[in-house]
């Protein structure tokens, strides 16, 4: 007897819908997460960031009803871009999804996006919740790795690899060891008064204090 054949799109299903989820988990954090929040959380496009928090239900503009409402009344997209005045490629970021429609290269990489941000989350977890473990600050430190961050005064926008015990910024010569991201943590959990980069007085900080914020350490 022939075995029956699996759903060829439920595993997309899974992974757009997982996908979904993490990406509206963020959103909703806080209001002050911006549309370039999540494009910069989960590598991706303005657009698509706009796009998958529509199709989660948890992103709504003037713009985007309107759109909506002009494409159930059986407009073309040729005929929206004319009425909104903007790009093909902007009025589809104000359409959801179709379902059943997935892109298997993109869904991939989608995939390893979810997974890094809940490798990501977790590890902030653990430090949060050991703030003193050093082995889950590294871990933390490890698990942001190529993350976009940006620095605090000019917005310069910075990476950085994990070597050893070494984080090597892209935008910097010099590694920074761990010894010195060990002592500007523990000087922005015990001091009273670190508001600002410089504060922290240790080599690196320009880098580090964005690290520090993103990762939730905070002076108590």
């Amino acid at each position: 007897m022939a075995r029956p054949r699996k759903k060829p799109d439920y595993n997309a299903k899974i992974i757009m819908d997982d996908f979904l989820k993490d990406i509206a988990e963020y959103y909703e954090e806080s209001p002050e997460v911006s549309l370039r929040d999540v494009a910069a959380e989960f590598d991706i496009t303005l657009l698509k960031a706009r796009k998958l928090l529509i199709t989660a239900g948890v992103y709504s503009t003037d713009a985007s009803v309107q759109i909506q409402e002009l494409k159930e009344q059986g407009k073309t997209i040729t005929e929206i871009m004319d009425k909104m005045g903007l790009s093909r490629a902007s009025v589809h970021s104000y359409l959801p999804y179709k379902k059943g429609i997935y892109n298997a290269r993109e869904l991939s990489l989608d995939a390893e996006r979810s997974r890094r941000y809940r490798q990501r989350k977790l590890a902030v977890i653990r430090l949060r919740e050991a703030p003193s473990n050093l082995e889950l600050l590294w871990d933390a430190i490890e698990a942001f790795t190529d993350y976009p961050f940006r620095t605090e005064y000019k917005g310069l926008k910075f990476k950085y690899q994990v070597k050893g015990n070494e984080i090597f910024i892209d935008r910097k010569k010099k590694s920074v060891t761990r010894s010195t991201v060990v002592l500007a943590y523990q000087k922005m959990r015990e001091a009273e008064e670190i508001r600002k980069a410089k504060d922290l007085g240790t080599f690196g900080a320009s880098y580090l204090y964005p690290i520090f914020i993103r990762l939730g350490v905070l002076g108590e």
